[in-house]
């Protein structure tokens, strides 16, 4: 695991309360519990991975490419309390009218207003926000002289991008759906099969009337993962359940499946969610 933070003493710029980077692997158990920031924003940018967490009542998906905004007060966490294997950038900041150093307090109130009109917890943002972001980590890195500087200038151009990429979205959504109808069939079908494990990917192009290849590359396009990980996430679903649910043996469960061995299934699984098949039983019957 790679990990980066500054807060306190370290940081560069004393309107954030943190700035981090992290990457890892393998699914970190516990390292999202419920967490909840009185007075700031909580900001992420996923790179890579895919991520499930909650706010309050509504679980989410974190998506690469997207960033995921919780507000203030808000409680949020991670499915079983888990981090899945990523790449992101975040930062806590306080929005208000004379929180931001460099911006008059009309600016201030521009980019506080802008983020209170943001009504979804996450969606897709343009290339530039990594940029950005990955500029800020540098000059974090570095500690050259102005650094604070040219940090402050990048995260104001950060904020102000989030906001119009949030307006492009919201016209898009309005007018155009997110999944597009022939990855929407493809998504209805998957979670009509439950034969999961024998299913072919030409065999649903040619359902929705695209070739294997032009089917991989938009459903990953549109959703930010390939098919195989889809499937793969479904029956590590399905999985979680039955393991919750009935009595089945773990390596019924992992055949039933279609997973070669309950070693590979095992193997699987904790890459996934963080833990044995056999401890997530047991943590289920003592919940």
């Amino acid at each position: 695991m790679e990990r980066e933070t500054w807060e306190h003493d370290t940081r560069l710029l004393r309107e954030l309360s943190i700035f981090g980077w992290l990457r890892f692997h393998k699914t970190l158990l516990g390292a999202l519990q419920p967490d909840r920031h009185l007075g700031e924003y909580e900001i992420h940018y996923l790179k890579r991975g895919r991520l499930n967490w909650w706010v309050e009542t509504t679980a989410h998906e974190f998506r690469p490419g997207s960033v995921f905004i919780i507000r203030p007060g808000e409680l949020h966490g991670g499915d079983e309390e888990s981090l899945q294997p990523c790449e992101h950038l975040w930062f806590r900041i306080r929005l208000g009218p004379k929180s931001l150093p460099g911006l008059s307090a009309d600016e201030s109130s521009d980019l506080c207003k802008g983020f209170e009109e943001i009504s979804h917890t996450t969606f897709p943002v343009s290339t530039a926000i990594g940029d950005y972001l990955d500029k800020i980590l540098v000059e974090h890195r570095m500690k050259e002289p102005h650094g604070g500087i040219i940090a402050r200038g990048l995260l104001h151009a950060c904020l102000a991008t989030i906001i119009r990429d949030y307006a492009t979205f919201a016209s898009q959504t309005r007018n155009t759906p997110l999944v597009t109808w022939r990855i929407r069939r493809a998504l209805e079908m998957l979670d009509e099969v439950a034969d999961l494990q024998n299913l072919k990917i030409a065999d649903l192009a040619e359902k929705v009337g695209l070739s294997e290849s032009g089917f991989r590359e938009r459903f990953k396009a549109e959703m930010g993962f390939s098919p195989h990980e889809y499937i793969l996430d479904r029956r590590i679903t399905e999985a979680r359940q039955r393991l919750s649910e009935t009595d089945l043996d773990v390596t019924r469960i992992a055949l039933d499946l279609g997973f070669s061995s309950s070693q590979y299934f095992a193997t699987v699984f904790r890459r996934r969610v963080g833990m044995s098949p056999s401890d997530y039983r047991k943590r289920h019957d003592e919940a």
